[in-house]
């Protein structure tokens, strides 16, 4: 089966070229996505033999996705591999990555990074780990790296395939999307470099998590609002009566009103009230959406 290598990149001149040129010992062709890049990104990819596509401005990895998308649907090749423009993951691992496609045992394959990343920074280690959990709770399957942009598609499922994010949040999104339309999401084990001598991270870690997290919550509200939302919702206005009760009892048995817990007690209502109607008001809308 022919193998197309998508390389969303910005500024990686430094990397670029050694980076397609491992790509284009296992894979039929290549295409980078240059999304805006200062440097020499497109000079060097291009005269490593890619197709390169160009952004004038630098968009987002999520609009780099969709370009190489794009491109791919368009070609003949029967599986699609992404793999990060920064030397993190390693192209010669492309022949393990693609084999559940190639068995028709998955739609999608993950490349899961964790098992032996020992000299991953700490706090990269538990921020992916808090987002792991949450894309598995909007996708409701288990999967250990949801962060991953080393990934394998079957072609046929990439034009089934529908994520609006720009940004980081792309690849979250994409396997909410394939989740949602039954999908076969597998994973492999593959090894990541962090320490590749360049930069390797174009954002802040903290935006970019907020990133990421913005987009799961925003697709568990869309996708469950009264389980998400409603819930915790109740459970705030229990917990606020719980504590305006206190103040009651408090006052009937020693004549003390106590100000912070009434304070406690009413934002406590109030914030339970604003979730329970905006989870209301959410399925409403989901729901309305649904049979439209």
């Amino acid at each position: 089966m022919s193998i197309l290598a998508c390389i969303p990149a910005y500024n990686e001149g430094k990397i670029i070229r050694e980076v397609v040129k491992k790509c284009f010992k296992v894979s039929d062709q290549v295409v980078v996505c240059d999304d805006g890049s200062t440097d020499n990104t497109y000079e060097e990819a291009d005269a490593a033999g890619a197709h390169v596509i160009r952004h004038d401005r630098n968009i987002g990895k999520g609009e780099a996705l969709r370009s190489l998308f794009k491109f791919a649907a368009h070609s003949k090749n029967d599986i699609i591999v992404t793999i990060d423009g920064d030397g993190q993951f390693l192209p010669e691992e492309i022949p393990k990555l693609v084999t559940d496609i190639e068995q028709k045992n998955a739609d999608i394959v993950i490349g899961y990074r964790f098992d032996d990343a020992t000299d991953m920074p700490n706090y990269r280690r538990f921020g992916n780990k808090i987002l792991d959990r949450m894309a598995n709770m909007a996708t409701e399957i288990s999967v250990r790296d949801t962060q991953s942009g080393y990934r394998a598609y079957s072609r046929d499922v990439i034009e089934k395939l529908d994520f609006k994010i720009n940004g980081f949040g792309a690849d979250v999104e994409i396997l909410i999307d394939a989740a949602k339309k039954g999908m076969r999401i597998s994973e492999q084990k593959v090894t990541v470099i962090y320490n590749t001598g360049t930069q390797t991270s174009t954002k802040n870690p903290i935006s970019h998590t907020g990133e990421v997290m913005t987009t799961i919550l925003e697709k568990i509200a869309i996708k469950s609002p009264l389980k998400y939302i409603g819930i915790p919702g109740i459970i705030t206005i229990l917990i606020g009566i719980y504590f305006a009760s206190n103040v009651i009892i408090m006052y009937n048995d020693t004549g003390y009103f106590s100000i912070p817990f009434t304070l406690v007690g009413a934002t406590l209502v109030v914030t339970g009230l604003l979730l329970f109607f905006m989870a209301t008001l959410l399925f409403s809308v989901s729901k309305r959406a649904k049979k439209n």
